[in-house]
């Protein structure tokens, strides 16, 4: 006889929670109604269901994160063995690394949503809300932090991403692959645990404001300038390895020496930040001898999370960001 597990099925809203025949996807169902039906989940799973936000994620602020943060972080405390979160997959990545940010993951915790609603044919979200709670069930998920579990397949916050704007198969990690996944009621990890984590040494309330930049061909410096007086510190989403035009990297630099922290990120699904390969203007050399800090594999979203969060608890940027060790001399 399998050991009772009591989950935690926090709905936020989402296309897994469309209610039907809603065809502007606008009317979301309560979490009763995204409970599977008794008898189809494995033997020893208690589902203790809760509404939180009841939103699109286009919605999300970073007030709703920490909100939900909170919510999670309440249910674990209350002796839930483990906590799936039902979410809108447009912003469902950066929800699920602000959770890593926020919550303490002492049990399982799991993202899942839906690409397709309820009143379309094969709806997937009944099949990834099931595997969802089979994997939060499981102890040994808990070291991995929050989870998003999508088709299947096991993926760690800090790494997945939706490489889909329609497709049910949307989300993967381009970095390394899914680390599990769930195949008849059980739960098969492939991958250990991440070496480290991403929960911030203070957490806080959203207090500060953080922008994102994006690069591309002849983009200048004058987006940088505008948004440095509205924002207390700045994410570049940078070309290739961390390189911008020289005119945008002069207004980085300018705005750092406002003192406001610029971090840099690449536009690239996937590769490392270079460190002391490229020079000249809007390097990754020359912004790193300006004090810029760099993200390494995170992307510009999730970068953006960490410096808006960690900020806001009092968290210098250079400790959230630190910058690599030095390369060994050849």
């Amino acid at each position: 006889m399998a050991v009772p597990r009591s989950i935690a099925l926090i709905a936020t809203g989402g296309t897994v929670s469309v209610a039907p025949p809603s065809a502007d996807c606008q009317t979301h169902r309560g979490v009763g109604e995204l409970v599977p039906r008794p008898g189809d989940l494995p033997d020893g799973i208690e589902v203790v269901p809760r509404d939180a936000l009841g939103m699109s994620s286009r919605r999300m602020t970073p007030d709703d994160l920490w909100t939900l943060a909170s919510t999670v972080t309440e249910a674990i405390a209350a002796g839930s063995n483990g906590v799936v979160v039902t979410h809108g997959t447009d912003t469902l990545e950066e929800t699920a690394y602000a959770l890593g940010l926020l919550v303490e993951t002492r049990v399982p915790v799991v993202i899942t949503g839906a690409m397709r609603s309820p009143h379309h044919s094969g709806p997937d979200g009944p099949a990834n809300i099931r595997a969802a709670l089979v994997a939060a069930a499981v102890p040994d998920l808990a070291p991995y932090g929050p989870t998003v579990v999508f088709q299947d397949e096991v993926h760690v916050a800090r790494l997945v991403t939706k490489m889909h704007s329609t497709r049910i198969a949307a989300f993967s990690s381009p970095a390394a692959g899914p680390v599990g996944f769930v195949a008849e009621d059980r739960l098969e990890l492939l991958l250990g645990p991440p070496p480290g984590t991403d929960l911030l040494p203070g957490r806080a309330a959203p207090s500060v404001r953080v922008g994102l930049l994006p690069t591309a061909t002849g983009i200048d410096g004058s987006a940088a300038e505008a948004l440095t007086p509205d924002v207390d510190g700045l994410v570049v989403a940078a070309l290739g390895a961390g390189h911008v035009s020289p005119s945008l990297g002069a207004a980085l630099v300018a705005c750092a020496e406002a003192g406001k922290p610029v971090v840099v990120t690449s536009r690239c699904p996937d590769g490392a930040l270079l460190a002391d390969t490229y020079a000249g203007a809007g390097s990754e050399r020359e912004l790193r001898r300006a004090g810029l800090h760099f993200a390494g594999t995170l992307s510009p979203p999730k970068a953006r999370l960490r410096l808006l969060f960690g900020m806001s608890a009092g968290t210098p940027a250079a400790e959230l960001f630190p910058a690599p060790p030095p390369a060994p001399k050849r």
